[in-house]
């Protein structure tokens, strides 16, 4: 049963970055970095494909969102430059500081409204990984609830940034969870509705969150 899931997306390298040619000579230098990223980017694009995921990834200080990223990808030194496909962030990613997928998590594909989140996070000047200025606590649960059914009743109320239902270690949702609303006045919307809404047979209790 997985527990929690990564998201996955295409990772760039940037064309610009040397650090993983040191030992070429300065003439070749951009030719040949150039040329290795548009094979490794084509790559990472086949991972999940026809090339099976590795068991390493990287993950964006800024957007948070997960890469796929095998050893032999950071080239023959210690690592190489990196850039995020989402957010536009850049990194040197070195092999050391690799993180492992370990067992129950797996990594799945970014789902677009996430990606279109942080774009419109990027125009509006906020940081990449901004969910919304209100969270709120969402009590008694159907258990067999799922983050579509809250997600579906809380757009009523304005747009929703994150759902997130609280699960056991066998993925089984433990009856609460919580909702992130882009806006304030989105979540004063959020409370004075759908408090004591019958979702799945059960009235849900919705509150501002304590955390």
């Amino acid at each position: 049963m997985i527990s929690r899931q990564f998201c996955l997306y295409l990772l760039a390298a940037l064309a610009s970055s040397t650090s993983a040619f040191v030992s070429l000579n300065p003439s070749t230098t951009t030719v040949a970095a150039s040329t290795t990223t548009q094979l490794w980017e084509t790559k990472q694009a086949e991972y999940g494909k026809s090339l099976e995921l590795p068991n390493t990834y990287v993950k964006c200080g800024k957007c948070q969102t997960c890469f796929s990223v095998a050893p032999e990808d950071l080239g023959n030194g210690r690592g190489r430059r990196l850039g995020c496909s989402v957010c536009n962030h850049s990194w040197f990613q070195s092999k050391d500081r690799l993180m492992t997928i370990r067992d129950g998590f797996e990594l799945t594909e970014l789902p677009e409204k996430d990606k279109q989140r942080v774009e419109l996070n990027i125009q509006e000047g906020k940081e990449p990984g901004f969910m919304g200025d209100s969270k709120l606590y969402v009590g008694n649960i159907a258990f067999d609830c799922h983050e579509d059914d809250l997600e579906a009743l809380f757009a009523t109320a304005g747009e929703v940034g994150e759902i997130s239902l609280v699960r056991d270690d066998e993925g089984k949702n433990r009856g609460f969870g919580f909702v992130t609303m882009r806006t304030l006045e989105a979540g004063e919307k959020a409370m004075e509705e759908l408090n004591g809404a019958n979702v799945r047979g059960r009235n849900i209790a919705v509150r501002e969150s304590n955390t």
